[in-house]
């Protein structure tokens, strides 16, 4: 189960998985296009896949994939807890801002982790949350998103203590995986002087180690894994 994963990481996600053997099932919002040609690619290729619409921001979302996903599966194998709002601070809407933040970065892949517990335990499952490395070093412009991930990080050591023996709990908290379509060249440039390896990642670099981790790294939990080129050393 991926949320978010009709586009992007998200995508790249999905893809890596089903190559591997995994039956998929995709939550996405407005990507309808997007969530059927992947559906379509996975199911000619021989894979399992189904999706869900759903609006993360309605009161009713966790209960709609729970039941989906129930309906479907006695048991889980793999969460990944992709979908995220990133919008830009803004002093007029802070308090809306806030609320929207933390109800789709936060509370729904705890709500999500623990509705689906029971499956994930009976699989003796994986949880990843992808948070940020804006969790650990926040942007200024973008205070209100970096402590919603910062949250969703704290709760995945929590939750790691929680649900072992049976189920792990990782992050992972990329740098510039997939750059913005509206950020100017310059400003790629001048980001990537700072990183280390001197290029972005990839979606297929956060698909390689969502594989690794549900895969063979099955004694790692409660960890955040910083998929970031070395940025944050700099």
């Amino acid at each position: 189960m991926i949320t978010g994963g009709a586009k992007r990481v998200g995508r790249a996600i999905a893809s890596r998985l089903a190559r591997a053997g995994f039956d998929i099932l995709i939550t996405y919002r407005s990507s309808g296009a997007e969530a059927g040609s992947l559906a379509a690619e996975l199911i000619a290729d021989g894979a399992y896949c189904h999706t869900l619409m759903v609006d993360l921001e309605k009161p009713q979302a966790v209960t709609q994939i729970v039941d989906w996903t129930s309906s479907i599966c006695s048991q889980l194998d793999v969460l990944v807890n992709n979908a995220s709002i990133y919008l830009p601070d803004k002093a007029d809407e802070r308090n809306t801002l806030l609320r929207r933040h933390h109800r789709v970065n936060l509370e729904v892949p705890l709500e999500l982790v623990y509705g689906l517990s029971s499956l994930l335990r009976a699989a003796r499952g994986h949880v990843i949350n992808m948070t940020d490395l804006l969790a650990i070093r926040p942007m200024p412009s973008y205070s209100i998103y970096s402590t919603s991930k910062a949250a969703l990080l704290n709760a995945t050591f929590s939750l790691a203590r929680e649900l072992a023996p049976e189920v792990t709990v990782n992050a992972i908290s990329p740098g510039v995986i997939d750059w913005p379509d509206d950020l100017p060249l310059e400003q790629r440039e001048e980001y990537l002087l700072k990183v280390p390896l001197r290029r972005a990642g990839t979606p297929q670099d956060a698909a390689n180690l969502v594989h690794f981790l549900v895969t063979e790294g099955t004694y790692i939990t409660g960890q955040n894994i910083l998929l970031d080129g070395g940025r944050s050393l700099i």
